[in-house]
């Protein structure tokens, strides 16, 4: 099966359930470089002669639902030995899943995967000597959850909150066919072609021939790569660059906002289905034509 995964963000359990958009605790890793840098579709380029040749572009942004939803917790838990936080982690690992029976969720829609086992280390003080030593084993684990309707991510999420299971890590949007979704952008950008191509017979008296495609890029656009953040506070300003000599100065935590920006049709020739309040998984094509002028 050909999936697009599409990846939505938010700041924690509490809030994910609040928001109409499904989310995940990954949205925090979006930030800094990678939030300055995220990829875009390519669009026209604007140019239309290449010596004698004439260049037609076309771009396209089709917005999707998806098929159908993975939510992936992730469950971690502390011992002495190795045996005992497996078995902890187990343990949640199974009550949460024998309260996701009554909501429909059968086996074959769930997924445990084994991530790392690791040392935990600390510290033992004496005196003025802080020796190192072995504190215990952790264990870690994802669970991961396919669902098809939105309406049963909160009581999916909320069944995990109720064993103890309080990290959202993400929720992957599937769509299923990848290759109807290219053939039907190709089709609708190989339309836009055509008809820039009827135009400039038209409208500048020329006689246009094909003689190739010249580039056709697909690409999928997640909401992950999408969210933008913001805090909204501001602080007094102090000209005396001396006034923090000898002062400790404890701040406030100021909330940060994180909000999806997807893809908008501006740039496109051509967008299919209308962005909406629901979040989609965005796809683009871009295709060049090079033609002789007769």
């Amino acid at each position: 099966m050909k999936k697009a995964f599409f990846v939505l963000a938010v700041l924690f359990f509490v809030n994910s359930i609040c928001f109409a958009q499904m989310s995940g605790n990954r949205i925090y890793g979006n930030q800094g470089y990678a939030q300055q840098n995220k990829r875009k579709p390519q669009t026209n380029t604007g140019t239309v002669r290449s010596g004698s040749q004439l260049l037609i572009e076309a771009n396209v942004l089709l917005n999707l639902k998806p098929d159908s939803y993975v939510a992936v917790f992730s469950v971690a838990q502390e011992s002495k030995t190795a045996e005992e936080s497996n078995n902890r982690v187990n343990t949640l690992v199974e009550d949460f899943l024998k309260s996701l029976s009554g909501l429909g969720v059968t086996k074959n829609d769930i997924y445990v995967d084994f991530i790392t086992q690791n040392k935990v280390y600390d510290f033992e003080v004496t005196g003025n000597i802080a020796k190192q030593y072995l504190a215990g084993i952790e264990t870690k684990k994802t669970v991961a959850v396919k669902f098809k309707n939105r309406d049963s991510f909160e009581k999916i999420v909320i069944a995990a909150t109720k064993v103890g299971i309080y990290d959202l890590i993400k929720v992957d949007y599937i769509v299923n066919d990848f290759e109807a979704v290219k053939e039907r952008l190709f089709d609708e950008a190989l339309k836009v072609i055509k008809k820039k191509e009827i135009r400039y017979q038209n409208s500048f008296g020329m006689t246009l021939k094909s003689y190739g495609l010249l580039s056709e890029k697909y690409d999928a656009f997640y909401p992950a790569e999408r969210y933008e953040n913001y805090q909204a506070s501001e602080s007094g300003a102090v000209e005396n660059t001396s006034y923090r000599d000898g002062k400790t100065f404890v701040y406030l935590r100021k909330s940060t906002t994180f909000f999806y920006e997807p893809l908008n049709g501006d740039s496109f020739d051509r967008m299919i289905n209308p962005i909406s309040i629901e979040p989609t998984v965005q796809f683009t094509v871009y295709l060049q034509v090079q033609y002789g002028v007769l």
